[in-house]
């Protein structure tokens, strides 16, 4: 009689501890990275405590594996140990590593506001949207690991086609990911457009957009462990979904790609379209994700072709703590607009 048993894979579960996850985009980059271990048979990383937890069929203990998995992202930003071990000291708390940061950072948006009051520059608010604030926050974007899940797609989409065509999915891609920016902007503020919300709707809408943008903006500062959990996300069901139209190999799957990169759950891409919402009309929905899109672009555009990761560099740290103070800044002016504009308080005058 023969022996129709087959042998069964022996699989172990591991956890480990995550360093630089921001938001579900970087849980996505992750899981795809370590994925590519022929070892590994499952991945969920955590966004919510930091978590990574795998199981494998490798023999090599889990020192071994925080180090191999460890190498695979270190390129992108993160930090993989094993669970037991101490993560080196960083920015959480360490409010000293502000002082420089906000010394740049102050006297921009002072030369903001004064540029407002001569009417030189457009009034940053949020019923009309300034289209150089979506520019600014697509170019941060662009910068954060968050996009580097973008960028990792198109690596990914070049790499299944020939030599000789591997440049046409890129600009295919870029092309198809503006104008999805821009129509699918348009739905969002058209959908906002349908509710005609009252008064005290649109309020709540706009104290929303601008406490989302305060915590995207300590989550930028680094000094509170909590505030990413609080930004809103999208099922990362989502973004498996999107990741993959990365798999094809016909013209057809970088312009799928492009356009569903909407989707993909990056925290300044959600602002933005919860800033379309808000508008309530088809334009202006539209017009605030083109601008963001095109604000992605030009770095974007980069790593698609050469593997660029400015979240290693040692100016990252400082770009974005001045960036989290402006996007603050920002924020409370607009929570100031929105407050004075239902008569809540009285014109402040700026």
């Amino acid at each position: 009689m023969k022996d129709k048993s087959k042998k069964v894979e022996s699989r172990r579960r591991c956890e480990f501890q995550v360093e630089g996850m921001h938001c579900s985009a970087c849980e996505l980059l992750i899981e795809k990275k370590l994925e590519n271990n022929s070892d590994v048979k499952f991945v969920d990383a955590r966004l919510s405590d930091n978590k990574l937890i795998v199981e494998t069929t490798s023999s090599k203990s889990d020192n071994e594996l925080a180090k191999e998995f460890d190498n695979l992202v270190k390129e992108n930003g993160y930090r993989i140990i094993n669970k037991d071990s101490k993560l080196e000291k960083n920015d959480i708390g360490n409010y000293k590593s502000l002082i420089f940061p906000l010394l740049i950072a102050l006297p921009i948006f002072l030369l903001f506001l004064l540029l407002t009051r001569s009417g030189l520059v457009e009034s940053v608010n949020l019923d009309s949207s300034s289209f150089a604030f979506d520019f600014f926050l697509g170019v941060i974007a662009s910068l954060s690991t968050c996009m580097a899940t973008v960028g990792g797609l198109v690596l990914t989409l070049s790499t299944k086609f020939s030599e000789g065509k591997k440049i046409l999915p890129i600009i295919l891609f870029h092309i198809a990911r503006i104008i999805g920016f821009f129509i699918l902007g348009g739905v969002i503020g058209y959908a906002g457009s349908i509710f005609k919300l009252s008064i005290t709707a649109s309020l709540i809408l706009n104290v929303l957009l601008a406490l989302v943008m305060i915590v995207m903006g300590f989550d930028l500062l680094r000094i509170f462990s909590f505030t990413k959990k609080l930004q809103p996300h999208l099922p990362k069901s989502f973004g498996k979904g999107v990741m993959r139209f990365s798999e094809g190999t016909n013209l057809i799957a970088p312009i799928i790609l492009g356009v569903l990169t909407f989707f993909l759950p990056c925290g300044f891409t959600q602002n933005r379209q919860l800033a379309a919402l808000v508008s309530g009309n088809f334009i202006s929905g539209a017009t605030t994700m083109l601008i963001f899109a095109l604000g992605t672009l030009p770095v974007l555009a980069v790593i698609s072709f050469v593997s660029v990761k400015f979240s290693k560099s040692k100016f990252a740290g400082y770009f974005f703590k001045v960036s989290g103070f402006l996007i603050i800044f920002f924020a409370i002016m607009q929570l100031i607009a929105a407050l004075t504009a239902s008569g809540i308080i009285p014109p402040m005058g700026i």
